[in-house]
């Protein structure tokens, strides 16, 4: 019996107006990733933008990687050659309570 791939959303936002809606600004935002995680922890984690919003974007992990999700997302200074931080704000086992904080 196969068992269920357990996920995380982590709600994150990025210092610079870097809109992540953007197809291109998507895949730099997972090479920086990958950049930091190297291509097996990325594989395991798989992490992917779930909805972004201005500035703000929550992404869907898997849960035995969310540590380290969230350490990589602080240590990536620029994407697609904009300088910008991203922040953590929250991380949830649903998207529904995320979507709420993402749409005030």
């Amino acid at each position: 019996m196969a068992k269920r791939i357990k996920n995380r959303y982590v709600l994150a936002e990025t210092s610079a107006q870097t809109d992540l809606g953007n197809q291109v600004n998507q895949r730099a935002l997972e090479a920086e990733i990958m950049r930091v995680l190297g291509t097996v922890g990325y594989s395991y984690s798989n992490p992917k933008i779930m909805l972004a919003r201005n500035n703000q974007f929550i992404l869907r992990i898997q849960r035995s990687s969310e540590d380290s999700i969230v350490l990589a997302l602080s240590f990536i200074k620029s994407i697609n050659g904009t300088t910008t931080g991203i922040y953590t704000i929250k991380t949830s086992g649903t998207i529904k309570s995320l979507k709420e904080l993402l749409l005030k």
